[in-house]
């Protein structure tokens, strides 16, 4: 999980009671029992448990404690998702790079002194992060507080990180005017795809601004040309007020439209718009380019040989486009953990028996496209995107009036929103609705986080990011909803 990077034992601990206790029934727990079950001696459990709700205080969430050793557990999913991004925005590790981007100029004695933490104590910190940035090919200057490697790469990793701790905010709550980029965001809005949240899209400008006012360039991008028409009228204007550069206004329209089109995964069709990486791609088959073609081998073998032709046209070209993407994004990094657009937690889908069961053959496909002509790489990192081929698979395998009207807001996590998107559509009455507005007609909404909502004050439904086993509690929800609705007026 890439939150557990940033975090230290103590954190993990509180992490892990939360995703422990999802197991409970509601009800009032005795701290000795409770440690007891957890494996823990009584004081420290019980002063880790008084740590975590000093923080659900802070953070205006419900409390556990209700007596000196006593506490009452309800299943939040506001609450724990929030402590979870809480424990990522305070760690170390996390205000390092954020420091780094903001503020590049401040030096590690000041960032010491500012943190109340030592230098050793801040590199012991830092381990698991930098470990997993050099797998990454970024490596991070401990002492100058940098990160170095390729440009896009590094924007990538403060994306990602962003959002993972803070959905973005940190950035709008700096003291760096963001104006030209509030106003970008409303014209680009109409023409991006439906799963791009604007608050998602506000964060890659915004970084984009930062590091471009920093002198820190785009290198060549590894495809031949996505300059879309769709976008590129409106980033070419803004760019030119910040770049003087001809050359870096061009590497910068090329990456944001990387950014918007080829980097998030894709779990619904808009047939209103156009797919700009679609069409790069059927351009690039015809002219037989061995990675397309590589695509479209595999995508054949998923559909005749693992799916046995089950999908409907809307599912098969959805399949289509996630083997692109993630093909696309391992081709542009060649590492073992590139740095693809989900942070929640993988392994509950990775010890199904499905999984086992679909990742030979997918191993055994990848090393066959991998003696193909300049795909020797495929073979170095055959582990890792076979892993990750597996996960899109996933969902497209599961088993299957008064309508209920759901909107889905934002689920960060591609992989849980594929789940929820296949479950909802094989409930005959209900019909989803995208990226809703606040103007749209809305019976209950799904999000990870109600600050993403239009309207705060609707009901909704929250995806833990600790727990992907929501069907439990969803299905007799919506039930409730659908029966409601037919014996109201």
């Amino acid at each position: 999980m890439f939150r557990e990077r940033f975090l230290t034992s103590q954190q993990l601990k509180k992490i892990q009671f939360f995703k422990q206790m999802e197991e409970y029934p509601e009800g009032e727990y005795s701290v000795h029992t409770l440690s007891q079950n957890f494996g823990s001696s009584y004081l420290p459990f019980l002063q880790m448990l008084q740590e975590l709700d000093e923080v659900l205080f802070e953070l205006k969430e419900t409390p556990l404690f209700i007596g000196p050793s006593k506490i009452y557990w309800k299943v939040d999913p506001s609450r724990s998702n929030n402590f979870l991004m809480s424990q990522v925005k305070r760690s170390i590790p996390y205000r390092f790079l954020i420091t780094s981007l903001l503020h590049p100029a401040k030096t590690l004695k000041e960032f010491s002194k500012e943190t109340f933490v030592s230098e050793s104590t801040i590199l012991r910190r830092m381990h698991p992060l930098i470990d997993y940035l050099e797998k990454c090919n970024i490596h991070v200057n401990f002492s100058k507080m940098e990160l170095n490697g390729r440009e896009a790469v590094l924007r990538i990793a403060y994306i990602k990180a962003l959002w993972a701790a803070s959905l973005g905010d940190d950035l709008i709550d700096c003291k760096h005017c963001f104006n030209d980029e509030e106003l970008l965001l409303e014209s680009l809005i109409p023409l991006l795809p439906l799963q791009l949240h604007p608050k998602l899209v506000r964060l890659m400008l915004c970084v984009c601004r930062l590091r471009n006012d920093q002198k820190k360039y785009l290198d060549e991008a590894p495809f031949e040309d996505i300059l879309f028409s769709q976008t590129e009228r409106h980033l070419d204007t803004y760019l030119s007020t910040t770049l003087d550069s001809p050359t870096q206004i061009t590497r910068n329209i090329e990456f944001l439209n990387y950014l918007f089109y080829y980097y998030p995964y894709c779990v619904k069709r808009d047939p209103q718009t156009m797919n700009p990486m679609m069409l790069y791609y059927a351009k690039n088959v015809e002219e037989r380019d061995p990675l397309c073609l590589a695509i479209d081998t595999f995508h054949r073998f998923c559909s005749k040989e693992l799916l046995r032709q089950t999908l409907n046209e809307p599912e098969e070209k959805i399949l289509l486009t996630n083997i692109a993407r993630t093909f696309l994004n391992y081709s542009i990094q060649k590492t073992e953990i590139p740095l693809l657009f989900e942070t929640g937690d993988k392994e509950q889908f990775l010890q199904t028996e499905l999984y086992h069961e679909l990742y030979p053959a997918v191993k055994t496909a990848i090393k066959k496209l991998s003696r193909r002509k300049q795909l020797n790489w495929l073979a170095t990192i055959c582990d890792s995107i076979s892993k990750t081929l597996c996960l899109n698979l996933l969902p497209l395998f599961i088993v299957n009036d008064e309508k209920v009207r759901v909107g889905l807001v934002a689920i960060p996590n591609y992989l849980y929103l594929q789940h929820v998107v296949k479950f909802l559509n094989n409930l005959s009455f209900i019909e989803i609705v995208y990226q809703p507005t606040p103007e749209d007609r809305i019976d209950l909404f799904i999000t990870s986080f109600k600050e993403l909502l239009p309207d705060q004050e609707s009901s909704y439904y929250l995806i833990n990011l600790l727990n992907a086993n929501y069907e439990t509690r969803l299905l007799p929800l919506l039930l409730s909803i659908q029966n409601n609705k037919k014996f109201s007026g």
